[in-house]
């Protein structure tokens, strides 16, 4: 997998891995562990950390037909170059990104770092998914600079980093589960296929309308722009796509979790219809009144009183 680089005048072979990566940012030996099996090929995990980022931009890996998961333990700012095109980008801590080695990623990191890097070739992931009966693997179409909020992926960093710090004789073993579980969990919830590429070209990927609905969940009055921005599309696009994958528009889907929670609030406490209207996004209670009317063809203070929980008279119209 490891390409030929150019460093200076000297032509060297790396893999984004273990000591050749720890190198490149000025870390000899990082904690790391590589698994290797006849049927899988290779994946590999390091723990990078300093408190002294290098001054100058990492020297490119070349063209590895693989890819780099990494699992921000802290905010960390950075400049990150793909193929030569610029970028200026934070990772944020907690989240989960995805880097495709086959853009030749260079960064140039600007304060003090810590990360737990998960080094995934191409056909490892292939063969995986044969051998465990997956849709056959594709790629990963997440943008390098969208971090992911991955609970799973944020568990089993932490168990990789704790496995190097607290190492004992069922180590390798417990890094081999952490990896075998890394590419179900990577597969699962990142990976296109070929049985679903032609969908997705067309819609969203699997993560990108998780990544909408969980925003729109979370906060009611979130703008297109941040929801297409998140999935790391223009605003047009991300529209025609949602709809293609949902059968709903972007905005349809949000006015219909706004009135969800409506209901609930107007059923379910004593908050005043005015209230009501600011926590599900809406400027003013007219406009929550009509949208309300017209999307359940009955005024909020109506749908209160139909409740019977005992709080109704508490607002009007």
């Amino acid at each position: 997998m490891g390409k030929t680089l150019l460093t200076g005048n000297k032509k060297t072979r790396g893999r984004a891995y273990g000591s050749q990566l720890g190198e490149r940012l000025g870390l000899p030996k990082p904690p790391s562990h590589v698994y290797r099996t006849l049927n899988r090929g290779t994946l590999a995990i390091t723990e990078l950390q300093s408190r002294a980022p290098p001054r100058d931009p990492t020297p490119s890996f070349g063209h590895d037909d693989a890819y780099q998961v990494i699992v921000s333990l802290r905010h960390i700012r950075l400049q990150l170059w793909l193929n030569d095109s610029y970028h200026l980008s934070d990772m944020h801590g907690g989240k989960t990104y995805i880097a495709d080695l086959r853009q030749e990623p260079r960064v140039l990191i600007q304060n003090p770092f810590h990360t737990v890097n998960f080094y995934m070739p191409i056909s490892t992931l292939k063969a995986y998914s044969e051998q465990n009966d997956m849709p056959i693997f594709t790629d990963f179409p997440q943008p390098p600079t969208v971090g992911q909020d991955d609970p799973v992926m944020r568990q089993l960093a932490g168990a990789a980093s704790a496995a190097f710090a607290y190492r004992h004789q069922a180590s390798g073993l417990l890094l081999d589960a952490v990896l075998d579980a890394v590419c179900a969990n990577m597969l699962g919830r990142y990976g296109a296929s070929t049985s679903t590429a032609s969908a997705r070209s067309r819609g969203l990927a699997p993560w990108q309308e998780r990544r909408a609905k969980e925003l729109m969940d979370e906060h009611l009055d979130v703008s297109m722009s941040k929801l297409a921005e998140e999935c790391g599309l223009s605003v047009a696009h991300f529209g025609r796509a949602f709809k293609n994958s949902t059968g709903t528009a972007p905005h349809q889907w949000q006015l219909g979790r706004r009135m969800k929670r409506a209901q609930a609030l107007l059923t379910g406490s004593s908050l005043s219809i005015s209230e009501v209207a600011l926590e599900c996004g809406f400027s003013s209670q007219s406009h929550f009144t009509t949208a309300f009317r017209e999307t359940i063809g009955v005024s909020p203070g109506q749908w209160r009183r139909s409740g019977s929980t005992g709080i109704s008279g508490l607002d009007t119209d």
